[in-house]
């Protein structure tokens, strides 16, 4: 679904229906891209306006300038989330930029917006959260069981 144009001055906008799933649920969120990472809307209000369009508002989409933001821009129903990052658990995780180990993937965790590997560190009973980005991750090596992430600085 993407976004034809703003609507009134309320921030509600028109969008292309073409695309809605059958099972589309006005209580789960929608996504849409900013700075390259799905930020998750929920919809106040959804009526079809003809055959091929529909009326959208979205919390926290206020005014006429939020909504020309939304303008052009592609709505989604899921993250459609690669279920290969489930297979991550048990990867031993070294920092691309050191080479040195940091510990163990112990499970992603599927934080909206923001996904994760909760990582065992080494040596420890200490557990972090690393940001689980496809700009992060340099490289898996599967025949070793490792990932090579470029951990941003201070995190850990």
């Amino acid at each position: 679904m993407r976004v034809l144009k703003s609507y009134g001055t309320q921030g509600g906008v028109i969008v292309s229906t073409a695309s809605i799933p059958e099972d589309f649920e006005i209580s789960e969120p929608v996504f849409i891209d900013f700075d390259e990472l799905p930020v998750p809307f929920f919809i106040e209000e959804f009526k079809p306006h003809g055959s091929t369009k529909a009326f959208l508002k979205l919390e926290d989409v206020d005014s006429l300038q939020d909504a020309e933001e939304l303008v052009g821009r592609e709505i989604y129903f899921s993250l459609d989330e690669d279920d290969d990052y489930a297979d991550f658990a048990g990867l031993e995780v070294f920092d691309a930029t050191t080479s040195k180990k940091v510990g163990t993937v112990i499970e992603y965790v599927d934080i909206p917006s923001n996904p994760c590997l909760e990582v065992q560190l080494g040596g420890t009973d200490e557990k972090a959260l690393i940001p689980c980005h496809e700009d992060l991750i340099d490289r898996i090596d599967e025949k070793k069981g490792r990932i090579y992430l470029r951990i941003p600085e201070g995190l850990l």
